[in-house]
């Protein structure tokens, strides 16, 4: 029991370890020199911005939300689960869209054409960005798609990850809405 308990321990150190050392990583594409450690942002935290090109040739910043509440859904195409994830977004999208609240879909590691056609398949009609790659998935310590992270308006995150995937996401936000 004892050793399973050192094992144990060893393990959770050098995964602990690991994920602090990955290094850093651009903050911005535009912004090579800009670089920001990986490592998991937790609730509470003010988030690091980023700057990315959206489907619509804009460019979209965190910042560009600043006074919404905004839910950012990390997702790719070939994603089983993030395909499944887009009615709970839709439907919270179409219920709480406007001057308060919006939704940023960033496609990680997938084709921007693979992106664009999985979108336009699924009626996603927000704000969209289709060639991030892995840029914000290392700002943010993202490790698995889907990932949805809920910022509030002063750009803090209110809350990340599973619990609000499927009914999560609108029971958080009838709270806050």
């Amino acid at each position: 029991m004892r050793r399973l308990f050192i094992l144990s321990a060893i393990i959770l150190a050098v995964s602990c370890s690991s994920r602090s050392s990955s290094g850093n990583v651009p903050l911005a594409e535009d912004d090579p020199d800009a670089t920001y450690a990986v490592e998991l942002i937790e609730a509470g935290a003010k988030a690091p911005d980023f700057s990315l090109t959206g489907l619509d040739g804009k460019t979209y910043t965190l910042a560009d939300f600043k006074g919404k509440t905004v839910v950012v859904d990390f997702w790719a195409s070939w994603c089983g689960p993030c395909k499944r994830e887009i009615p709970n977004i839709k439907a919270a999208y179409e219920k709480y869209k406007g001057d308060k609240f919006d939704v940023l879909s960033i496609a990680v590691w997938d084709k921007p054409e693979d992106t664009a056609k999985a979108a336009a398949e699924h009626g996603v009609v927000w704000n969209q960005i289709v060639d991030a790659q892995k840029i914000p998935t290392d700002i943010y310590g993202i490790e698995g798609i889907p990932h949805l992270i809920l910022f509030g308006p002063d750009g803090k995150i209110l809350k990340r990850g599973d619990a609000l995937r499927g009914p999560g996401l609108e029971e958080t936000l009838s709270k806050l809405l």
